[in-house]
C-alpha cells in the first residue's frame, strides 16, 4: 500500500499518526486541493470541517447569496503523486466510468427527467448565483484598482521628494532636464522582402528655454535703462547699473548699485534681460556666469565670447572664452548679450587671447582638436613650464586634466583645441606643413599606442544622421557587382581516406600529389579542399560554441593551428609542404565563399598581365573606362640619387634548419623582439608580436624583420610572408565616387597578408618637386625611423609611477624647461588654486592690485625636445625617401581610404636591414568577407594644405566627412 494510504489527504493535519481514515470523495479532495484517486483517505476532523464548508456554501446557494463572499479555504500547492503502477491503473478506471448500459432506454429516460428536474428546481439559483458572483468579482477588482492607484501616487510622491532632495543637494545652473520628442518610426525597406523592419527611435529636441538659431537683436539703449557694466576690467566680474545719461557715438554714463558712477560706451555694457529670442551665434560678445563643481559661484558675469553652439554634445550648452583666459560651458539663461561689438569681434576680446580668438574664428567650423581618453598622460604648458597631466574627466570639447610633476596636486579644465596641450604644439610647430597629402603610410602611432592625438573637428558636421541602409564601408554586391556564391569542389579531387590506427608520414599526403604551382585559379582557403582535406564547422552542444574541424586525407581531425603544423611538417615530401596561410580555424570565415562577376564587366583580365601569380581582373559597370596605364612591378624601383643596397652580404641571417620555430633560437625573430623589448611599459605582451602561423594580428610600430637570402631556413619558413607571391584574389573595380578601388574576391582571416605597396624609391627633395603637378597622389612616406622616434616623445609618460607610491620627490624649478624623464613619485592633494583668485574676485570692497593671473587659452612657448633623432645622423640632404607609385607600381595603389578600415599598414625588412627603405606592406584588420572593398586610413590631416578641400566617400560609420 503507498503512503498516500496510510495518510489524510490535508497536508497540513494535525490529527493523531494512527487516527482513523475514511474514503475521500471527489469534493473532499477538490476542498484539499488533490487530485481524486479511489485510495485517497481523510481523517474524521477534516472530513468534519470540509462537510462544514459544504454545508454553509450549499444555504448560501439555496438563499440566493453569493458563494464567493465567504472564508473559503486556502489552497495548497499540488502534490506530485508518486504511486505505483496498481493505483495508476485505478485512477484511470476511476477517471474513465463505465458505459455499460448507457443505451439501456429505461437508463436514457431516467437521466433525462433527471436533467430536466434539476433545470426547474435550481435552473433559477444557478443563474441568479452567477450574476451575483459576476457583480462580487467586479467589485473585487474596483478595489484592488483603487490600492494600485493609492500605491502609484504614493510612488510618485516618493520620486518627487527623492528628486527633490537631489536637487537641493547638487544644485547647479548647469544642471539640465532634457526632455524628447514623441517616437518616429523608421521603415527600412529590406530589397523587396516580405516583412519590413521597423526602428523606432527617441530624438532629444531644444530645451524650453533655448530659442531658435536666429540672428540676434541689439536693441537701443535709453535713459533709465538697467544694464550690466564694467566696472573695473575685462578681467574682473561685471555688476548691474543705471544708465543716467547719454552722450554721443553711443558713449554713456552710468551709475552703479554703490552709487559709483562711469562713462562707458556700448561696448562695455550688457543687456539685463536674458529672454533672447534668438540663440546667440559663434563670436558673439557677451557676459557670462562662472561656476565651478567645487566653488559655487554663479551670481556673478564675467566677459567673454561664444565660441560653440548648444547641441546634443555639449547638453545644449554654449562654449565660452572668457577674456581672462578660462573656457567654460553656460546654460542660455546665465548668458547676456552685449549692447554692441566691433566689426572684428577679437578686436574686442583682452590682447592675451585675441591671436588666439581671431584664428578661432578664421577657422570655424573646423577645429583642431585633440582626442583624449580618461588615464591618458599628456604634456601641458603651465606658467610657461611643460608639465606632464593626466585626463580626468572629458565634457564635450573640454577636458579635465590632473598635473603630476608639481609639489600640490592641482586640476584644469582647459579647451581640447587648446596649443597649451602638446599634441597641439608639436603640430602647429611642426616643419612638415604643406608638404605632402600621404605624408605617412603607418597608422599614428598616437592612436595606435592609446595616445592622445589629433583630429579636425567639424560643428557643422559632427551631428550628420547616419544612413541606416549603408551605415558601414561594406560594398554588398548587388545586380551587376556581383553576388556571392559558393565554389563547388570538383568530384574527381581527393577525399579523405577512412581513419586507420598509423604513424603520419609523407605517405599520408602523397598521393593527392599537391603542387602550389597549380594554384594559381583557386582561392587560397579552399587550396586543401581540393587537395584531400575536408573542412566542417561543428557546434559543442555543450558549451554552445562552434569550432572548425579540418579532416586530413589520411582522415586525421585536426581542430588546431598548432596540431596542423606539426601534420604538415611530417606528411612534406621535397618542396611541397603546404603552408599555414592555407589553412583557418575561424568559423566566421567561408573558403567557398567567391564573388561572381557579369563576365561582360571585365575589362581587364589581369592588369598584372601574369606579373602576379594570381591574376588581377579589372571590372567596370558604370561606363567602358580602364585604368590608367602604369608599368606594373612586383619590386621597388630606385631612382635618382637613392642609395639602396640589397646586397645579401650586408645582411644578418639566422642558422634556423627547424622553419624558424624556436623564435629565441631564431636571429631575425630577435631583431623584430629587439625593438618592443626597448618599450617595456608600451609592448607589454612580447609573446604577442609579429607574425602567428603567417598571420598579423597586431601592428609592430617597431618594424618586422623577416629571414632573408642568407638564412639557412627554407621556404616553408613561418617569419617568410610578405616576400611571398601574392596569395589572394583581388579585383580592381571602378566606384560612384572614390574612383577605381580593390575588392576581395574571396574571405580573408584577419591577419593575412593582403600585398605590399610599390613604386619608385625617390628623394625627399625629389618628390617635392612634383607635388604642385600632382598633390602628392600616389606619394608614400618610408618614415619608419620617424615614427619609431615618434614612440621616445614622452614615452616616459607611460611609466609614471603609480599615485599610491608615496616616495619623496623634488619638483624641479619653474625655471626649468619641461624634461619628460622626470619621475613621478609624490602623492598630491586637491587644490583649486585658479579657483580661489576667483573666489576672492567676489568680494567687490577687497583690496586687490586689479591683476588676474590667466589661465592661458594659448602660449608662445615651443617644446625642444632634447631626444636626439636618427635621423640626424642619416642623410641629412636627402631627408625621408619616398614611393612613388604614379607611374611605376602595384595593385597596393588603389586602395581607398578609410575612416573605419579593414587592411592595416606594417612596415618588414627583408632585402636589407637599413631602417630608411622597410617594405610597406598591407594586412588584413579583421575577417574581410568576400566582395568587400579593401582600404586603410591614410591619415591625413585635415587642414594641412591650403587651398586644398577633399571630401571623404567611405560612408563607414565613423566618417570624418573629408580627407583634407
Amino acid at each position: 500500500m503507498s503512503d498516500q494510504r496510510r495518510r489524510c489527504i490535508n497536508d497540513n493535519c494535525t490529527s493523531k499518526p494512527k487516527s482513523k481514515l475514511h474514503p475521500a470523495n471527489k469534493s473532499m479532495c477538490n476542498y484539499y486541493n488533490v487530485p481524486h484517486t479511489p485510495y485517497r483517505r481523510v481523517c474524521g476532523a477534516c472530513l468534519q470541517k470540509s462537510i462544514i464548508y459544504f454545508d454553509r456554501i450549499g444555504r448560501r446557494f439555496k438563499n440566493g447569496k453569493c458563494i464567493l463572499d465567504d472564508q473559503y479555504p486556502i489552497k495548497l500547492t499540488s502534490i506530485i503523486d508518486l504511486s505505483d503502477s496498481d493505483d495508476g491503473n485505478a485512477a484511470n478506471n476511476d477517471a474513465e466510468p463505465s458505459t455499460e448500459n448507457l443505451n439501456d432506454p429505461q437508463i436514457a429516460k431516467l437521466r433525462t427527467l433527471i436533467n430536466t428536474t434539476l433545470k426547474d428546481t435550481v435552473g433559477q439559483l444557478y443563474k441568479k448565483q452567477e450574476e451575483l458572483c459576476q457583480s462580487y468579482l467586479m467589485s473585487e477588482k474596483a478595489k484592488i484598482e483603487a490600492e494600485n492607484e493609492k500605491l502609484n501616487n504614493l510612488t510618485q510622491q516618493v520620486d518627487l521628494a527623492i528628486g527633490q532632495l537631489y536637487n537641493n543637494l547638487y544644485k547647479f545652473d548647469s544642471q539640465r532636464r532634457f526632455e524628447y520628442d514623441k517616437e518616429i518610426s523608421i521603415v527600412e525597406d529590406l530589397n523587396n522582402t516580405d516583412e519590413d523592419t521597423v526602428l523606432s527611435m527617441t530624438l532629444p529636441r531644444l530645451l524650453d528655454d533655448i530659442p531658435k538659431e536666429c540672428k540676434p537683436i541689439r536693441h537701443l539703449l535709453k535713459l533709465g535703462d538697467r544694464v550690466y557694466g564694467m566696472k573695473h576690467s575685462q578681467m574682473r566680474p561685471w555688476f548691474e547699473a543705471t544708465i543716467t545719461c547719454e552722450f554721443i557715438d553711443k558713449i554713456y554714463c552710468v551709475k552703479f548699485d554703490d552709487e559709483t558712477e562711469k562713462v562707458l560706451n556700448y561696448k562695455n555694457l550688457a543687456y539685463i534681460d536674458a529672454a533672447s529670442q534668438a540663440q546667440y551665434p559663434v563670436g558673439s560678445r557677451v557676459i557670462a556666469k562662472f561656476q565651478d563643481v567645487d566653488i559655487k559661484l554663479t551670481d556673478k558675469f564675467y566677459v567673454g565670447i561664444i565660441a560653440e553652439p548648444p547641441k546634443l554634445l555639449n547638453n545644449f550648452r554654449y562654449m565660452i572664452f572668457f577674456d581672462d583666459g578660462y573656457v567654460q560651458y553656460v546654460c542660455h539663461k546665465n548668458i547676456r548679450l552685449m549692447c554692441g561689438e566691433s566689426p572684428d569681434v577679437s578686436d574686442d576680446v583682452h590682447e592675451n587671447i585675441r591671436e588666439f580668438i581671431k584664428e578661432y574664428l578664421q577657422k570655424y567650423p573646423e577645429r583642431l582638436m585633440v582626442k583624449f581618453k580618461k588615464k591618458q598622460v599628456v604634456r601641458v604648458e603651465l606658467n610657461n613650464v611643460w608639465r606632464l597631466a593626466k585626463v580626468k574627466n572629458l565634457d564635450a570639447s573640454l577636458v579635465q586634466l590632473k598635473f603630476l610633476d608639481i609639489k600640490f596636486e592641482r586640476t584644469e579644465w582647459i579647451y581640447r583645441g587648446s596649443n597649451r596641450l602638446g599634441p597641439i604644439q608639436d603640430k602647429l610647430c611642426s616643419n612638415n606643413q604643406d608638404k605632402r597629402v600621404r605624408g605617412t603610410v603607418l597608422t599614428d602611432v598616437n592612436r595606435l599606442l592609446n595616445r592622445p592625438y589629433i583630429e579636425i573637428d567639424n560643428m557643422t558636421e559632427n551631428e550628420k544622421s547616419v544612413d541606416i541602409d549603408n551605415s558601414d564601408n561594406t560594398q554588398n554586391p548587388q545586380e551587376n557587382n556581383g553576388v556571392i556564391k559558393l565554389i563547388q569542389i570538383p568530384a574527381n579531387c581527393p577525399k579523405p581516406h577512412p581513419y586507420k590506427h598509423h604513424e603520419c608520414s609523407h605517405f599520408c599526403m602523397l598521393w593527392v600529389h599537391y603542387d602550389y604551382s597549380q594554384t594559381k585559379y583557386m582561392n587560397v582557403l579552399n587550396i586543401p579542399l581540393h587537395y584531400g582535406f575536408m573542412r566542417s564547422v561543428l557546434t559543442d552542444e555543450k558549451l554552445k560554441l562552434k569550432k572548425v574541424i579540418y579532416t586530413t586525407p589520411c582522415g586525421r581531425n585536426i581542430d588546431n593551428e598548432n596540431e596542423m603544423y606539426n601534420y604538415l611538417k611530417l606528411t612534406s615530401y621535397n618542396n611541397n609542404q603546404m603552408p599555414m596561410d592555407l589553412f583557418n580555424f575561424d568559423c566566421l570565415v567561408n573558403p567557398l565563399s567567391l564573388l561572381s562577376v557579369p563576365e561582360v564587366f571585365i575589362r581587364v583580365q589581369d592588369i598584372s598581365y601574369e606579373m602576379e601569380f594570381k591574376p588581377i581582373s579589372v571590372f567596370n559597370s558604370l561606363n567602358d573606362l580602364v585604368p590608367d596605364h602604369i608599368k606594373y612591378i612586383t619590386e621597388r624601383k630606385i631612382g635618382p640619387g637613392v642609395n639602396l643596397n640589397i646586397d645579401s652580404k650586408f645582411l644578418c641571417g639566422c642558422d634556423c634548419i627547424d622553419d624558424c620555430e624556436d623564435k629565441n633560437k631564431c636571429s631575425c625573430w630577435q631583431l623584430t623582439y629587439m625593438g618592443p623589448k626597448t618599450y617595456p611599459a608600451i609592448f607589454k605582451d612580447h609573446d604577442d608580436i609579429g607574425y602567428s602561423f603567417k598571420r598579423l594580428h597586431k601592428q609592430v610600430i617597431t618594424g618586422i624583420f623577416e629571414c632573408n637570402a642568407s638564412c639557412k631556413c627554407k621556404k616553408t619558413c613561418l617569419n617568410r610572408v610578405v616576400q611571398e607571391p601574392l596569395k589572394t584574389s583581388l579585383q580592381l573595380f571602378l566606384t560612384e565616387k572614390k574612383g577605381w578601388g580593390v575588392r576581395t574576391l574571396a574571405d580573408i582571416p584577419k591577419g593575412s597578408f593582403v600585398c605590399t605597396y610599390l613604386g619608385v624609391v625617390r628623394t625627399e627633395k625629389d618628390a617635392d618637386s612634383d607635388f604642385p603637378l600632382n598633390w602628392g597622389e600616389y606619394l608614400a612616406d618610408l618614415d619608419f625611423l620617424e615614427k619609431v622616434e615618434g614612440i621616445k616623445d614622452g614615452y616616459e609618460s607611460y611609466v609614471v609611477q603609480s599615485e599610491d607610491e608615496s616616495e619623496d620627490h623634488t619638483s624641479s624649478s619653474d625655471d626649468e624647461e619641461f624634461n619628460p624623464s622626470w619621475a613621478i613619485k609624490n602623492k598630491m592633494n586637491i587644490i583649486e588654486s585658479r579657483m580661489l583668485l576667483r573666489k576672492n574676485l567676489q568680494d567687490t570692497n577687497t583690496k586687490i592690485d586689479g591683476k588676474h593671473k590667466l589661465s592661458k587659452l594659448n602660449t608662445q612657448q615651443k617644446d625642444v625636445s632634447k631626444n636626439t633623432s636618427l635621423l640626424r645622423y642619416l642623410d641629412r640632404d636627402c631627408g625621408i625617401y619616398t614611393l612613388d607609385a604614379k607611374v611605376s607600381g602595384n595593385i597596393g595603389r588603389y586602395f581607398n581610404h578609410s575612416c573605419d578600415p579593414n587592411i592595416f599598414i606594417q612596415n618588414v625588412f627583408i632585402d636589407t636591414h637599413d631602417l630608411r627603405f622597410p617594405w610597406v606592406s598591407y594586412f588584413a584588420l579583421s575577417n574581410i568577407p568576400a566582395g568587400t572593398e579593401l582600404s586603410w586610413d591614410y591619415n591625413y590631416m585635415i587642414g594641412s594644405v591650403k587651398n586644398k578641400r577633399l571630401m571623404c566617400h567611405c560612408e563607414s560609420k565613423n566618417c570624418k566627412g573629408r580627407l583634407l
